[in-house]
C-alpha cells in the first residue's frame, strides 16, 4: 500500500514544491468544502417540497460551470445548462413540482416533473429568467421516445424519473477572455453588463470551439449547499455538497445541451485518501471516474435513527452512488466489461434497476440487538425476480425508510420517495392467534443506530493493486417530528439533517 506519512509529506513539502504538487494534483474529498466539482447528493420535488440550491464563487476568477441534475434510478440526465458566475458571485434557484406541458416534453404533457426557477441574475445558457423558468426533460434516458433507441435504459418512461435525484455543478475553466469577464460582471448595477458574451463563445467558431482560448483550467474555490423546503409543514432541512478537488488539470467547457464534461472527464488519475493516520495515494486505471469513486469508497455506513410515536418521529436515509451509471450502464460505461469492479450488478432490462447487495445491523438505544428470528429480515419491497433474503439497493439514488409497523410499499414519508425501501425495525415476530388466544403484535425498537454494510464489493484497479472495500457512496439522514399536542393548541413540525458517518477499508 502506497502511504504518505503526514510528518513524511511536510518534510517533504519544505524540502521542495514537487513535494507538495504531487499532493495537490490527485482527486480528493476536500474537507474544507470548496473544490472544482460539486456533489448535491439529493434534490426532490415529491410530497410537495421544494429544493433550494445555491452555489458561491470565493474566487476573483470568473467561472464557467456546467451545471447537470440527473434523475434517480439511473442517473440519467433530466437537465443541464452553463453557468457562468463572475468574481465572488452566487447563483441560487428553486426546484418546484410542474406539470409537463407540449411545449417542453412533446408526448409527456400531463406528467409530473420538475420546474427550475430563479430571479438571480447571473449568466445561464439558455436563459432560465426569459423563460420562466425550465421544466425537466426525459430525453436522457429516451431521446427518441419509441424505446429502441441505445440510449434507451429500459428503466421507465415516466417523466416521474425526474422528480429526484442528485446533481452536480463541474468547473468548466476560468474566464481569461476579458471581454467575456466583462460580459458577465455584475458591476455597479448588480446585473451582467452582457451574457451574450459567455454564450457565443460556445457556438460554433466561438473561441472555446475548435482550438480553445480565452479559458484556463479550473482553480477550484467553489462550493454549495441545498435546502430542502416543505411549505405546508414548516420544516427545512439543508445540507453542503460534497467538494472535490483536483479533477482536472486542463479546461474542458462545451455548448449549453452537451452531457458533457462528466465525472469521467477529469484527466486526474490519481486519488489522495486520508485513511488510518496517513495519506494513501493511488493511480487508477482505464478512466478518471475511478479516481472520484476511491474517495467516496466506504465499508458501511453509520446512522441514527428515531422512530418515538410520543413525538412523531420518522427518519429516512437518502443513499446516492454518485458515480454508479459508469460501471452499470452498458450505454455510459467506458470500461471493457459491465458491471466493472466495484459494482456487482449490470442495469438490467426488467426496469428493477442495478441491485447491491448490502447487510445491516441495528440496536437499540441501552445496546440491546434484536431477536435473533428477525435480525436478518430483509427490507422491502422486494425487487421483481428477488426471492431470498438479501438486502438490496437498486437505484443510484435510493432512500432508506424505518419503520416500527408493518409497512412495506408506498412513498417513503418525508421525502415521499418512489425509489424507497422499508427498513422494519421489529424486536420479536407476531404470534399467531390460535383459537383461544388473540394475536400478538411484534415489539419495535423505536430509536437506535443503524450500521449498513457492503460486505460483497471491492476494487484493486489500480497500480498498487491495494484493495478498496464497499462501494463509492454519500448522503445522509432525515428525521422529522411532529408535535401533535392539539390539546394545549400546538401543532408545529421539527426537522433536522445529519450527514452519514462511515467507514474505509483500504488493504494490500
Amino acid at each position: 500500500m502506497k502511504r504518505n506519512n503526514l510528518t513524511t509529506a511536510l518534510i517533504a513539502g519544505i524540502a521542495g514544491v514537487a513535494g507538495i504538487a504531487s499532493v495537490s494534483t490527485a482527486v480528493n474529498l476536500n474537507s474544507d468544502g470548496t473544490g472544482q466539482v460539486l456533489i448535491y447528493p439529493y434534490y426532490t420535488v415529491n410530497n410537495g417540497l421544494n429544493t433550494l440550491i445555491s452555489v458561491v464563487n470565493t474566487t476573483d476568477k470568473t467561472k464557467a460551470i456546467k451545471v447537470r441534475f440527473l434523475e434517480g434510478k439511473n442517473s440519467r440526465e433530466c437537465l443541464d445548462f452553463n453557468l457562468f458566475l463572475s468574481a465572488y458571485d452566487v447563483w441560487t434557484a428553486a426546484l418546484i413540482p410542474d406539470t409537463a406541458s407540449d411545449l417542453f416534453s412533446p408526448g409527456y404533457a400531463g406528467q409530473n416533473t420538475v420546474k427550475i426557477i430563479t430571479n438571480d441574475t447571473s449568466c445561464v445558457d439558455p436563459s432560465i429568467i426569459s423563460t420562466s423558468g425550465y421544466q425537466f426533460l426525459p430525453y436522457g434516458y429516451n431521446p427518441n421516445d419509441d424505446g429502441v433507441e441505445p440510449a434507451y435504459d429500459q428503466q421507465g418512461l415516466d417523466l416521474q424519473r425526474c422528480t429526484e435525484g442528485h446533481f452536480e455543478m463541474i468547473e468548466m475553466g476560468d474566464v481569461t477572455d476579458q471581454d467575456t469577464i466583462d460580459g458577465v460582471d455584475h458591476g455597479t448595477t448588480g446585473v451582467p453588463a452582457d451574457c451574450g458574451e459567455a454564450y457565443k463563445n460556445t457556438d460554433p467558431g466561438g473561441i472555446w470551439t475548435g482550438v480553445i482560448s480565452g479559458i484556463d483550467a479550473p482553480s477550484g474555490g467553489i462550493f454549495g449547499s441545498a435546502s430542502i423546503i416543505d411549505v405546508a409543514g414548516g420544516t427545512d432541512i439543508a445540507y453542503n455538497a460534497d467538494a472535490i478537488d483536483a479533477f482536472t488539470t486542463v479546461p474542458r467547457i462545451t455548448f449549453s445541451g452537451d452531457q458533457k464534461p462528466d465525472l469521467a472527464d477529469g484527466n486526474v488519475l490519481d486519488s489522495n485518501i486520508f485513511y488510518g493516520g496517513n495519506v494513501i495515494t493511488d493511480t487508477w486505471n482505464l478512466s478518471s471516474v475511478q479516481a472520484v469513486s476511491a474517495v467516496y469508497m466506504h465499508d458501511s455506513i453509520f446512522g441514527e435513527y428515531s422512530l418515538e410515536d410520543v413525538v412523531g418521529a420518522n427518519t429516512e436515509w437518502v443513499v446516492t452512488f454518485p458515480t454508479k451509471k459508469h460501471y452499470v450502464d452498458s450505454f455510459v460505461s467506458g470500461f471493457p466489461t459491465t458491471p466493472y469492479q466495484p459494482f456487482l450488478k449490470e442495469l438490467n432490462e426488467n426496469g428493477t434497476g442495478a441491485c447491491e447487495v448490502y447487510t445491516f445491523e441495528y440496536y437499540d438505544r441501552e445496546e440491546q440487538v434484536p431477536d435473533p428470528r428477525v435480525a436478518a429480515r430483509p427490507p422491502s419491497p422486494r425487487p421483481p425476480g428477488v426471492h431470498n433474503d438479501d438486502a438490496v439497493l437498486c437505484w443510484e439514488t435510493n432512500v432508506v425508510e424505518f419503520n416500527d409497523s408493518e409497512v412495506t410499499s408506498g412513498d417513503s414519508l418525508i421525502l415521499g420517495s418512489k425509489n424507497t425501501t422499508h427498513f422494519i425495525t421489529a424486536n420479536k415476530p407476531a404470534q399467531a392467534a390460535t383459537p383461544t388466544t388473540p394475536a400478538v403484535d411484534p415489539s419495535y425498537f423505536d430509536t437506535g443506530w443503524v450500521a449498513m454494510h457492503f460486505n460483497t464489493q471491492s476494487t484493486n484497479d489500480n497500480v498498487s493493486t491495494n484493495v478498496y472495500e464497499g462501494l463509492p457512496v454519500t448522503g445522509f439522514a432525515v428525521q422529522r417530528y411532529v408535535n401533535a399536542n392539539l390539546s394545549g393548541g400546538v401543532l408545529a413540525n421539527y426537522a433536522g439533517l445529519f450527514a452519514h458517518r462511515y467507514s474505509r477499508n483500504i488493504h494490500n
